[in-house]
């Protein structure tokens, strides 16, 4: 089966969450996406409150941009990552309907892409049962663990027909940011705590045999691009977005992901 595969690159907040939008309104056939932040941002669950759980003053003074996915789940910090979304159609037959069995095809995936650059990753069985704000300090159905310590996460969202699963890869993890990006009476998301449940491909690699190596985006991505092909038996096309995803990503992107009405409270009238 064919699969575009489209990359990005580096876009801010808004705009990467209106290209994961628009693909998936357009999707025809299994679309593959890679992409970066810039500005780095937080991307907080469809239902999260950023009020309560979210240090908006701090993310201001520090530039970090703040954004709703159409997905749910907890706030990721997206920074030293590359951020990967397959959208397909369900008629594509590529992962089952049931939606927990459809997170652990797709982990696998991304077991592949990792071991291609030299990580051991396990996928999660169950979901962890921890109150907490941040993503990364707890683990849902199926994500990925290196050392037992979680590297990566994903969300999900059906719609008409179609799915969008997206989630971050760490590259690295700035754990005192981190600690500072949210509002968190749980003594659980303190540094310590961050350190002994996440991890990142520095990390790594650092610790197996005491490996400096820098692994860049452009490995990382053709590292997910394989992990999909040979997971899926797809033939990857590589494919820029189409004029019509263009112009809905523009059109999301200021209507839509960057405004504070859509941000900062749920609006029944969105997707």
């Amino acid at each position: 089966m064919q699969c575009r595969f489209i990359d990005t690159g580096f876009k801010n907040a808004f705009e990467n969450m209106a290209i994961d939008e628009a693909i998936l309104h357009y999707c025809k056939i299994p679309t593959l996406r890679v992409y970066g932040w810039k500005p780095a941002a937080i991307s907080i669950g469809y239902n999260q409150d950023i009020e309560n759980e979210i240090n908006a003053d701090y993310c201001k003074k520090s530039n970090i941009e703040i954004v709703r996915r159409i997905t749910g789940g907890k706030a990721v910090f997206h920074d030293k990552e590359i951020t990967y979304s397959f959208i397909l159609p369900e008629d594509a037959n590529l992962v089952p309907f049931e939606v927990n069995e459809s997170y652990r095809i797709i982990a696998n995936a991304l077991v592949i892409a990792l071991k291609k650059i030299g990580i051991d990753a396990d996928i999660k069985k169950a979901p962890d049962k921890i109150k907490t704000p941040i993503c990364f300090n707890s683990a849902n159905w199926y994500e990925l663990l290196a050392n037992g310590r979680k590297i990566s996460g994903s969300a999900q969202r059906r719609f008409n027909g179609k799915i969008l699963q997206h989630g971050p890869i760490l590259i690295d993890f700035d754990y005192e940011k981190n600690a500072s990006l949210f509002n968190s009476n749980n003594s659980f998301d303190n540094i310590l705590n961050l350190k002994n449940r996440i991890t990142s491909i520095k990390n790594e690699l650092r610790t197996k045999n005491n490996n400096k190596k820098v692994i860049t985006y452009e490995e990382l991505a053709e590292a997910i691009k394989d992990g999909f092909k040979g997971n899926f038996n797809l033939k990857i096309i590589n494919s820029p977005l189409n004029n019509e995803e263009t112009q809905l990503a523009w059109k999301l992107t200021e209507e839509k992901y960057s405004t504070e009405e859509w941000n900062y409270r749920v609006i029944s009238k969105y997707i």
